[in-house]
């Protein structure tokens, strides 16, 4: 079943993902056995465009460079533990500004950095020829002006002998964020510690063999933030003076999304997905993207080449500039009317066995991608993205 080939061999992680529960019943391990994957991400954008920066002159860009690491290990048959360890480090000329700007520190900030990770257990039982699949992550990510602490449960149960599978999946977010809460005066800028937020979210999914070379899914997700949804470094324009972002303390989201998968021989195959997405501050958006996956090199390795378009309006509190102050006001490009174009690749190979250092693995992979994007508000980015993957 060439669909199920391709798709089993995929193991990518998103940099940026909207809340969402990937049900695809992974494969139990055998006993004792441990597999590991190491990522190294290279991220970049620039725009002169960014209306919220606070110098008024639009600069975005920033630099990121991220390793991870991914660890499995199947302690019984059918239960398997999970580790996610993710580093991250990068420049900000808008964050840059802001601390010159404001003077908080003494001295401007050139560079930040991240520390996160999430810990998760999961259970696999039989249920005659179908299964039920369960699973708990618990997680952290600390860096200079946010906080977070999250935790996740989320349950699947296949039938028709596994051709059908329904999953559900709640997370739960309690954060701390620090921000600006008076620029006015330069010098005397005051900064809000450890204000709280709380993002709940709940998702649901079904997917569906139609024949041997056809998947469908579908995918329904709510998320509801509350607390201080500001960003630290984002600021407004109210008459040619600087003020901070102001915006309400919730916001519920929505989205609707589905994915068709089809094989072409025994070699490749094509994806679709569409997603709508809504929101309580009016925004929507609608994501299209295709893919096309094929095999070379008889199955030692895959491809697959894809594109992506977003398109959305903005947010009812968003505005380049205002006249004068309002109760809610933003002016990040993120909230902004945008249609975004993305193209990439992604290229990954498979060894039944490695030597390296004189070390010996197993079922190794070696991956690189290569992604590239535009935004119609003046945004442009690019990530590279490389992996090696082992057993033991």
């Amino acid at each position: 079943m060439v669909v199920i080939k391709i798709v089993r061999h995929r193991w990518r992680e998103i940099l940026l993902a909207f809340l969402a529960l990937q049900n695809a019943f992974a494969e139990m391990m055998e006993k004792g056995k441990t597999k590991v994957k190491k990522v190294f991400n290279l991220y970049h954008q620039n725009s002169n465009d960014g209306r919220q920066v606070v110098d008024g002159r639009g600069r975005e860009e920033t630099n990121v460079i991220e390793p991870m690491v991914f660890i499995d290990h199947q302690i019984t048959e059918d239960t398997a533990l999970s580790a996610r360890i993710v580093f991250d480090a990068w420049t900000a000329a808008s964050d840059t500004k802001l601390d010159n700007y404001t003077g908080a520190s003494g001295t401007p900030i050139m560079g930040q950095s991240r520390i996160a990770g999430n810990f998760g257990a999961r259970q696999e039982k039989k249920v005659g020829v179908n299964r039920w699949n369960y699973g708990v992550d618990l997680g952290f990510s600390s860096e200079y002006d946010y906080r977070s602490f999250n935790g996740s449960l989320n349950a699947s149960r296949s039938f028709a002998k596994d051709n059908f599978t329904l999953g559900a999946s709640l997370q739960y977010y309690m954060d701390e964020v620090d921000l600006f809460t008076d620029i006015s005066n330069p010098q005397s800028a005051t900064i809000s510690e450890g204000l709280d937020r709380k993002i709940l979210a709940a998702s649901l999914t079904a997917s569906q063999i139609l024949t041997a070379k056809d998947i469908l899914q579908f995918g329904a997700t709510f998320a509801r933030s509350t607390g201080t949804l500001e960003s630290t470094a984002n600021t407004v324009d109210v008459a040619g003076t600087r003020a901070v972002e102001s915006l309400p303390d919730s916001r519920s989201r929505y989205a609707l999304s589905t994915k068709w998968v089809h094989g072409f021989g025994e070699n490749s195959a094509v994806n679709l997905s569409y997603r709508y997405y809504f929101d309580q501050w009016d925004l929507s958006a609608h994501t299209l993207r295709g893919a096309y996956l094929f095999d070379i090199e008889e199955d030692e390795s895959y491809m697959e080449i894809f594109g992506r378009f977003h398109s959305q309006g903005e947010v009812e509190y968003y505005g380049d500039r205002f006249n004068q102050a309002r109760s809610f006001m933003t002016s990040d490009s993120d909230m902004a009317d945008f249609q975004s174009y993305e193209g990439g690749i992604f290229y990954e190979s498979f060894m039944d066995d490695f030597k390296l250092f004189g070390l010996e693995f197993s079922e190794v992979t070696f991956s690189q991608s290569l992604v590239l994007s535009n935004r119609s508000n003046g945004m442009r980015y690019g990530y590279y993205q490389a992996g090696f993957g082992y057993s033991f």
